[in-house]
């Protein structure tokens, strides 16, 4: 029972040992995917359609928020803030392409229904 128990506290203590280590180093890989999601956004146009625009300021807040906290050391509070930046760009770049292409089907489709309405 003794050794069990030991053996139990000895592998909590080693996994978050090995916890503390992952996040013992800045999350520059991470850092630079979050980055080159929110370029792609930008440069797609995500800035000029009002669904994609809100999801985009949410990553470069959460961008800016994250090299804050990696230039604290807080690098595992860093790593969400990222994971959340590159989410957000991601949804941002989806938008950007998909809501022009909305409306522009709805424009095609209200002229249909104007062409089949007139008089021949």
């Amino acid at each position: 029972m003794r050794k069990t128990l030991l053996a139990a506290a000895l592998a909590v203590l080693g996994s978050a040992c090995a916890a503390k280590r992952v996040t013992a180093e800045p999350p520059t890989e991470r850092l630079a995917e979050s980055q080159a999601t929110i370029r792609a956004a930008e440069q797609v146009g995500a800035g000029r359609v009002p669904e994609a625009a809100t999801y985009l300021g949410f990553a470069q807040q959460q961008l800016s928020a994250a090299q804050q906290l990696i230039s604290e050391g807080r690098y595992g509070a860093a790593d969400l803030q990222l994971r959340q930046a590159a989410a957000d760009a991601e949804l941002a770049l989806a938008l950007a392409r998909a809501v022009p292409l909305e409306n522009e089907a709805r424009r095609m489709l209200e002229q249909v229904e104007a062409l089949r309405r007139s008089p021949r």
